[in-house]
């Protein structure tokens, strides 16, 4: 969110409004591409705990820096919804990981795993004695046969109902439609609302921008804090990824989500003007922007090495 408003040409101003409509649509749906791979998945094994809890402080400062620096309605609102994001996360982090693995737990107990020609070799008390990553290992491989098995019978239903398919079964699906295809509409989405939107300066612009000085200086730092937290937030995650050797449990459309909104958001600002007041009130908001597009880079080319590992 940048502070000021400077005058612009109406280029400038055009395609500002479009990056920044096109960042607003990749913070929309920002966090459901990962909350449909762990509820998919019914784990929360693979997102560090660590990156949602300093993700979502900086959450919090961007909610009170937006209010502080009296930007626009639906710019506080999108921080609002940031925050809101944050608690449904947490909420579906505590259910899959307390709730829904106790459960599953318990079902375990009360409803022994069938074991086939092959596992009944290790003996049943030895198949209640081993890690639980391999007793997970052996799920896996049966849930692959089993759907193997049901390949046919959902055959048909995916012709009426791709969405769903694609949600549960993306493996079944090209790179196109699991990935291009749902960037390249909230990128359609971005520019079609900020053609149909009124005209207006850039959309982080204040309504009652703060007058220079000391009221310039809450913001600043908050924006700061910002950044800070942004940046920091990745670290435990890629950490979390480099020692289980593994993405899996990670959405890949979550983190290029976060990648598009961080680059058009860049550049909304760095369209609209460049000159070296303007630079230095979003500095702040920048760093936090174009840091963390680094960072995701770096998960990334985690997702392309660890493709074909099993967790």
């Amino acid at each position: 969110m940048h502070l000021l408003a400077h005058a612009t040409s109406p280029i400038r101003e055009q395609l500002s409004s479009i990056f920044g409509s096109i960042s607003f649509s990749c913070w929309l749906i920002l966090m459901i591409p990962q909350l449909v791979e762990q509820w998919r998945l019914k784990t929360v094994d693979g997102i560090s705990p660590i990156f949602l809890l300093i993700w979502a402080t900086g959450d919090v400062f961007n909610v009170i820096g937006a209010i502080w620096a009296h930007l626009l309605p639906e710019v506080i609102l999108i921080a609002l919804w940031f925050v809101v994001a944050d608690v449904i996360t947490f909420a579906f982090y505590f259910y899959i990981s307390q709730v829904y693995d106790k459960k599953r737990h318990n079902h375990r107990k009360h409803h022994p795993v069938v074991l086939d020609e092959q596992t009944t070799l290790l003996g049943e008390h030895a198949i209640h004695d081993i890690h639980p990553d391999v007793e997970d290992s052996i799920n896996y491989a049966s849930t692959d046969e089993q759907h193997h098995h049901h390949h046919h019978h959902h055959h048909h239903r995916r012709k009426s109902s791709t969405l769903e398919d694609v949600v549960y079964e993306p493996e079944n699906h090209s790179v196109f439609v699991r990935i291009i295809l749902p960037l390249l509409l909230v990128i359609a989405a971005g520019v079609f609302g900020s053609i149909l939107s009124p005209n207006k300066s850039t959309p982080d612009v204040p309504e009652n921008p703060p007058s220079q000085g000391d009221d310039l200086l809450g913001p600043q730092i908050l924006g700061y804090l910002c950044a800070a937290f942004y940046l920091t937030a990745r670290l435990p995650q890629i950490y979390h990824n480099y020692k289980k050797k593994s993405t899996a449990g990670l959405s890949l459309l979550f983190f290029l989500l976060t990648m598009l909104g961080n680059i058009t958001y860049s550049l909304q600002i760095l369209v609209y003007k460049r000159d070296r007041e303007y630079l230095l009130l979003n500095l702040s908001w920048l760093l936090g922007s174009l840091g963390t597009i680094i960072e995701d880079i770096v998960i990334l080319t985690q997702f392309y090495l660890y493709r074909n590992s099993i967790c």
